[in-house]
């Protein structure tokens, strides 16, 4: 009888051991998980806190340059233009029955633009300064499609080339100062503050002030 008690409780104190290494066991791994005794680093954030990015002058520099050498605007112009042309002696002597003429009417478009690398940035608490330049023409043509004319030959003075090419110049240049009374420049200034506000939009919690 007494070996039987003894065998009991020696299964009973076994038992008793195992389950109080496993508890420990439990708790020494619970220490380990939840220890920050070695952290060198405390960072408490509230719950949907966003920490907030710093914008850097180069950062916005490099956003604009993306955009490359743009034409933000397109002015139209149309045009009805004759020209005579007569043979002359001695430079001022108009030869009578010399006569050419040539008529062309039409549509030329002239587009402004800017260098992006010659915008200036700064950025200043949570504002981005930018001061745009002063718009440029980057195209001046005619739409051949749009063209229709009519010539008058004259076999004493037939029509060359560069009859042409005057007038073109001549087209495009008066095309020019018609677009331009049209506010070309400041419509070209406009839409790229519209397209640089779009491309530093990801700068969040900034404001974009134009100079």
């Amino acid at each position: 009888m007494k070996k039987i008690k003894k065998i009991v409780l020696g299964v009973v104190l076994a038992f008793s051991l195992t389950g109080v290494g496993f508890i420990l066991g439990n708790i020494e791994d619970s220490v380990k998980v939840t220890d920050n005794s070695n952290s060198t680093e405390f960072d408490l954030k509230l719950p949907g806190e966003v920490e907030k990015r710093t914008v850097t002058k180069s950062e916005v520099v490099s956003r604009i340059r993306e955009i490359g050498e743009l034409s933000t605007y397109c002015g139209e112009y149309n045009f009805t233009k004759t020209v005579d042309q007569s043979r002359y002696f001695l430079d001022d002597v108009k030869i009578p029955g010399t006569k050419n003429t040539i008529s062309i009417e039409g549509t030329g478009n002239v587009k402004v633009g800017y260098e992006m690398a010659d915008i200036k940035v700064s950025v200043e608490k949570e504002t981005i300064y930018i001061s745009i330049p002063e718009a440029k023409v980057t195209d001046n043509y005619i739409i051949w499609d749009s063209l229709k004319y009519d010539e008058q030959n004259n076999i004493l003075n037939p029509i060359q080339f560069d009859q042409y090419e005057t007038l073109i110049e001549e087209i495009e240049k008066e095309g020019l100062a018609d677009v331009e009374k049209k506010e070309i420049y400041e419509k070209a200034d406009e839409n790229l503050e519209n397209i640089i506000s779009v491309f530093l939009s990801e700068f969040n919690g900034y404001k974009i002030k134009f100079m």
